[in-house]
């Protein structure tokens, strides 16, 4: 029989496949891990053997990828057959094909579900302790637990997965808790305690299932964030638009989305043009005119238009997807406390041979330094006592829209002493308010505005919100139009009383023939000041300018009292705007270090410069110009849905409610984790100490030890699952008008 590998998912640095000969194959995943790691470009190989998984992970190479199949061909192919072709995505085989093997792979791609065969262990022990439960204490009937009989060799049975995962640990020359464990059982069996061997089997598949369960809710609900996809689409064929489904799109399919419709492809637009929401990718709340040649992303919305849109990257290989991927691999950046618990289960197990040796040699009995050893071993509650914590609190903070791509960060945002903020989209929402109207050839402002809300009156864009907004609050009314056009991009242009009236950029002005020089010369220094301007003309005579800039958040100043409430030492403005409107934001937010008319590359170096002074730096920002300062603090956090498309990729977390309280909620939530964690070592640990103690004095009989087993591993994950809970003192926000601000 040929080896076969297909392709199931696949970002640029990332592989993951399915191996068929792999499933439950410890010496071939080993055989592939070790040849894998002799590529020098190869930075990770992580065998999944229940799943019949592989990833690897690549230093970025369009050569690369390429090298990797040729020689997984090599190392699957038996001598005389030719190398399995790799399977397109397209054609990936889902579970019901018999090239998938494991059962609790799901054909989606959320990938391997550890539950299910957790689960399924966790039933038929269940189910055999229930049948001696019944046997014994309903029927009264008696059970033998000899190692000869029906109870003792079942659990030799569950035991020996311990033994095989111990002997492929023991060479690499590590004794962990499963070849402790696993003697442990083999040794209740063979004294004649069968029913206490179970108890331990039990406790550990118990302790897998739900460690396995929380992982799982919290990537369930990591992954409902980014959900961003329809069911079916329309498909340019032979001229004529078909209905397709969007799990059938190939590359090189010609789209066709119309107005309120949501792009399910990465793709170049062919023809038309349209207005794109782009506030899931970017969080722009403005929409952006896109017309031929310009590119769209898979979860963004046609507002306005109808495009034709050519496919480059569908499915899996969407940049919706690569997130969403990214974030399924986030469980696995493990948080430093994590370790912690590692090594004190690994030392937990050093010393449960020491004192079970130490209990007989004192003793000289077998059942005092029996029961020992099942006190210690089974340090279960000791290793999921910083695991189930973190994973909790993941899945709290995905219930909130708030991705953390891994429990590292989680760890260090509530330990952070320097917190920076970008201004625009951060401290200031991205909803434009007009905050300047400047009115020129003698027309007074409300003339100026009650011209531009009539053009503006049927509008939908934010920035004639804006308008509508500020005319309501002065009592402005509209006069009707008899004409009225909207340019994309551009502006719009209406008759009001016989008089063509425009409002709009530059480019509409020119279009129109109307000389904006000295109106152009009053806008440079509003444009340096980071304001979006409109000119607003009647008969082709400029009347003046609005100046639109963003609302303050109202929940800006509290965050930052209650972010230095909860340890960080120093907020820092850093911002590219200029220094008087850096200043009056800093002066009313209570920020005291401020850093204007700052480049992009400057804000990385300022980051840089707070770390050699020993700060740890969280970097909280929205766009590309804060991509380089994300990656480079400690902690980066993008607002929005995750801020611009490259802001995302490299934070660390993501607002993806563009809620700036959620940085109280995860500092927060770091801390509390963090005590949950060290007090989940205390009970499982001083459970231990205290069983050893008991039991070497001969106070314990063996099924007495088994229940310290259940109760302490029953107070970590009741302890840890307090955190899916968890919720911080509400924000007492200000209200919206103490937030904005106008010249």
């Amino acid at each position: 029989m040929k080896k076969n590998f297909s392709i199931r998912h696949a970002i640029p640095g990332r592989l993951r496949l399915r191996i068929q000969e792999m499933h439950r194959d410890d010496i071939l995943a080993q055989r592939l891990y070790g040849e894998l790691k002799k590529l020098d470009f190869v930075k990770q190989v992580r065998p999944n053997v229940k799943c019949a998984s592989l990833v690897i992970r690549y230093d970025l190479n369009d050569r690369h990828e390429q090298k990797i199949m040729d020689r997984l061909s090599e190392l699957l192919a038996l001598p005389g057959d030719t190398p399995k072709t790799v399977l397109p995505m397209a054609n990936a085989p889902d579970c019901a094909s018999p090239l998938c093997k494991c059962k609790a792979c799901e054909a989606t791609r959320t990938g391997c579900n550890p539950v299910k065969p957790a689960l399924r262990r966790f039933v038929v022990i269940s189910a055999v302790m229930g049948t001696v439960f019944v046997r014994s204490a309903i029927l009264g009937l008696v059970v033998a637990e000899t190692a000869f009989s029906a109870l003792g060799l079942i659990a030799i049975g569950f035991s020996l997965p311990l033994f095989k995962q111990a002997y492929d640990q023991l060479k690499e020359k590590r004794f962990t808790l499963e070849a402790f464990l696993g003697a442990s059982c083999v040794a209740a069996v063979v004294a004649g305690e069968a029913l206490t061997a179970f108890e331990v089997l039990w406790i550990n598949s118990g302790a897998e299932l739900v460690k396995a369960w929380i992982t799982e809710r919290s990537r369930k609900s990591i992954s409902k964030i980014l959900e961003a996809s329809s069911h079916h689409t329309f498909v340019l064929i032979d001229g004529v638009e078909v209905e397709k489904e969007i799990a059938d799109l190939q590359s090189g399919d010609i789209v066709v989305l119309h107005t309120s419709e949501k792009v399910c492809v990465d793709g170049e637009i062919v023809n038309g043009e349209a207005l794109m929401d782009e506030a899931s990718i970017s969080g722009r709340s403005d929409f952006i005119p896109k017309s031929k040649g310009d590119t769209v992303l898979a979860g963004t919305f046609v507002r306005q238009g109808v495009i034709y849109v050519k496919a480059d990257k569908v499915g899996d290989r969407t940049y919706l997807a690569r997130v969403l991927k990214m974030v399924e691999d986030s469980l696995e950046n493990r948080a430093p406390i994590e370790g912690v618990a590692d090594r004190l289960a690994s030392n937990l197990i050093k010393i449960g041979v020491v004192v079970t040796v130490g209990t007989y040699l004192l003793t000289g009995s077998l059942m005092r330094a029996f029961t020992v050893m099942l006190v210690m071993a089974c340090p279960c509650a000791t290793v999921l006592a910083a695991s189930t914590a973190i994973s909790a609190a993941l899945s709290a903070a995905a219930r909130r829209n708030i991705l953390i791509k891994g429990g590292r960060y989680l760890e260090e945002i509530g330990q952070t002493d320097t917190i920076c903020f970008d201004k625009t989209g951060t401290l200031t929402t991205n909803e434009p308010v007009l905050a300047r109207i400047v009115s020129m050839n003698g027309t007074s402002e409300d003339k100026l505005l009650q011209r531009a809300i009539s053009v503006e009156m049927h509008n939908h864009h934010p920035l004639a919100q804006a308008i509508k907004h500020e005319a309501d609050n002065r009592g402005v009314k509209p006069r009707t139009h008899s004409v009225c056009e909207y340019f994309l991009g551009m502006g719009m242009r209406a008759e009001v009383d016989g008089r063509e009236i425009l409002v709009g950029n530059s480019k509409l002005m020119d279009t129109h023939d109307v000389t904006i020089g000295q109106a152009k010369r009053k806008a440079a220094p509003l444009r340096r000041q980071g304001r979006t301007v409109l000119f607003v003309a009647d008969n082709k005579e400029i009347l003046g300018l609005l100046a639109f800039d963003n609302l303050t958040r109202p929940e800006s100043k509290e965050v930052v009292q209650r972010l230095r409430h909860g340890g960080a030492d120093s907020i820092v403005l850093i911002t590219g705007d200029e220094p008087h409107t850096a200043g009056e934001l800093a002066k009313r937010l209570g920020i005291a270090n401020v850093h204007a008319s700052i480049m992009p590359e400057d804000k990385a170096k300022i980051v840089d410069k707070l770390q050699k002074e020993g700060a740890s730096v969280m970097m909280v920002g929205d766009g590309v110009n804060d991509a380089l300062a994300l990656a480079h603090a400690d902690v980066g956090v993008a607002m929005g849905a995750g801020g611009s498309e490259v802001a995302i990729e490299a934070a660390d977390i993501a607002l993806v409610n563009d809620d700036l309280g959620g940085l109280v909620y995860i500092q927060s939530l770091s801390q509390a984790t963090l005590k949950v964690v060290n007090q989940n070592f205390w009970i499982a640990t001083g459970s231990n100490l205290f069983g050893v103690a008991f039991g070497a004095a001969g106070l314990l009989t063996p099924i007495m030890a088994g229940m310290i087993h259940i109760a302490h591993s029953l107070g970590v994950l009741a302890n840890s699952a307090r955190l899916l809970r968890y919720e911080p003192p509400a924000l007492e926000t200000a209200t919206p008008a103490d937030a904005v601000s106008k010249e």
